[in-house]
């Protein structure tokens, strides 16, 4: 007799953890997730299953998205600042200053990572200041690059390159004209990614009350489970 009881225990216990699985299962695709072959996919909960990104995406990964573009941003900038020193006629302090000028990249790509290691409140907030640094970082680097072309440089044309890897020639007007362009549209493009961390923050950030109501709700299921465990021992025991 005490061995059917033993075996039944874990039989049981088996039972509901599938259950709790299935119900748990349940309750990620109302929120939002889906079925990839046998694997589950949330890019969504409850609090942003209605929340977007360009309209089509998720915001989440439309956030994951934006951490990744800073840390692109920042190696292109710097790319387009040291190719300069391929140009003889470019003085090796515009490259300097465009450097520092462009440090505070460095910052928005480090709290870009900090996010990507953990998606907290802090670092939620670190994340949409990387966002604000990027665009202050492109912009002062872009405006340099006018003052240097337009009032610094003294020939007419801006020739980069050597023979290795070729040349690459332009006007001093052309210059200023695609770096301003180029800015102009990160610039913009960062300010509706501004928004957009914006509005994820806002939605996992829940009040207080709604945090002690689901803590609530918590320790509810919690006690509920804990006292259906203890009738079906005290069932087992009047068995034996």
């Amino acid at each position: 007799m005490l061995r059917v009881a033993m075996e039944e225990k874990p039989m049981e216990e088996m039972m509901m953890m599938e259950e709790e699985e299935e119900d748990e299962v349940k309750q990620k695709l109302q929120d939002g997730g889906f079925m990839i072959c046998c694997c589950l996919c949330q890019c969504s909960d409850q609090r942003t299953k209605d929340l977007t990104c360009c309209c089509f995406f998720p915001i989440r990964c439309g956030v994951l998205f934006i951490g990744a573009f800073v840390i692109a941003v920042t190696l292109f900038v710097f790319l387009e600042i040291f190719y300069q020193l391929l140009n003889d006629d470019i003085h090796w302090w515009y490259v300097f200053v465009g450097v520092l000028l462009a440090a505070c990249l460095i910052v928005a790509s480090a709290f870009a990572i900090i996010f990507f290691t953990k998606d907290t409140e802090t670092s939620r907030s670190l994340l949409y200041t990387a966002c604000l640094l990027t665009i202050i970082g492109v912009t002062l680097v872009a405006t340099w690059s006018t003052i240097y072309f337009v009032f610094l440089y003294k020939k007419d044309n801006v020739t980069t390159g050597n023979d290795g890897v070729g040349f690459m020639k332009a006007t001093r007007k052309q210059e200023v004209v695609i770096t301003l362009y180029v800015a102009c549209c990160i610039d913009a493009l960062f300010a509706y990614f501004i928004c957009i961390v914006s509005s994820y923050q806002k939605a996992m950030d829940p009040p207080k009350e709604e945090e002690m109501m689901m803590e609530d709700k918590m320790e509810d299921k919690k006690s509920e489970k804990s006292k259906k465990s203890e009738k079906m021992g005290e069932m087992m025991e009047e068995a034996m």
